[in-house]
């Protein structure tokens, strides 16, 4: 074996050891743990004239096609929609025409994913 060769040689066997010997001596950090967080998927409705509205008052959108229990106790009116688009948070949208007799702004109503 020439020196060139036991030189390299040597260099290998070194830069092997110190790798193994750094990864060996590491020392994990505990991680903070993340707050484990729930989406909120909060809806509430209002009532005026003979519309209903569905509002998205949580904090992740809405798809179009989720079905959505409402109930207007004054209008004695409830049923089945679904979604007819996307939902933002803090948008709403207009069921117009479902109620079978007029109600007033501010009239109790009821609204929730199924």
């Amino acid at each position: 074996m020439t020196n060139l060769t036991k030189l390299a040689l040597v260099a290998v066997v070194a830069l092997t050891a110190s790798t193994s010997i750094a990864s060996a001596m590491q020392i994990k950090v505990p991680q903070p743990n993340k707050p484990h967080t729930h989406s909120n998927m909060t809806i509430e409705c209002r009532v005026r004239d003979d519309n209903f509205w569905i509002i998205n008052f949580g904090d992740k959108n809405l798809d179009s096609g989720l079905q959505i229990a409402w109930r207007s106790p004054a209008t004695d009116d409830s049923g089945v929609v679904l979604l007819p688009k996307m939902l933002a948070p803090g948008d709403e949208v207009k069921l117009a025409g479902v109620l079978t007799d007029f109600a007033n702004g501010g009239d109790p109503c009821s609204a929730a994913l199924v």
